[in-house]
């Protein structure tokens, strides 16, 4: 495999929560957010400018607004040129797709109750 191949399995593998059962990567995106929190407190306590997305304190637009962006611009595109890779990890896709589809949900009933 030529090194833009190993460097592109080694992020998704970085990655993995985004394919593993709802419940796991749910597990691990709340950790990663209370992650995220923690470093903005700091980031306050230091005086500095908090990093997007850090700031607890915000007005947040919900973790599955991000979610969904993350996984457009992140997530979707980098998974499936590893697929073309190695078209043997389709499944892996298969999974991202699943967990994808659950925030576009969540994002969808937020929206739709903000407008009611």
């Amino acid at each position: 495999m030529p090194l833009l191949g190993k460097q592109v399995a080694l992020k998704v593998a970085d990655l993995g929560h985004t394919a593993a059962t709802e419940r796991v990567h749910l597990e691990w995106t709340k950790r990663l957010e209370a992650e995220f929190f923690t470093q903005g407190d700091r980031e306050r306590d230091l005086g500095l400018k908090i990093s997007p997305l850090m700031d607890r304190n915000s007005v947040h637009t919900g973790i599955s607004k991000s979610q969904v962006g993350f996984f457009e611009i992140v997530v979707l595109p980098l998974v499936k040129a590893f697929v073309e890779l190695i078209p043997t990890a389709r499944p892996l896709l298969d999974s991202v797709n699943a967990n994808y589809g659950m925030w576009s949900r969540q994002l969808q009933a937020s929206q739709a109750a903000i407008k009611v």
